[in-house]
């Protein structure tokens, strides 16, 4: 998460955090496959 991102556009923060969640699940998603 960027410091910043309170300041973003509220589409842009969700991207981000819409990006953010997709690299992070299948690390964990990973191991149950």
């Amino acid at each position: 998460y960027y410091p910043g991102r309170a300041h973003m556009a509220p589409k842009l923060r969700v991207f981000i955090d819409y990006f953010c969640h997709k690299a992070i699940l299948p690390s964990q998603q990973s191991p149950l496959r």
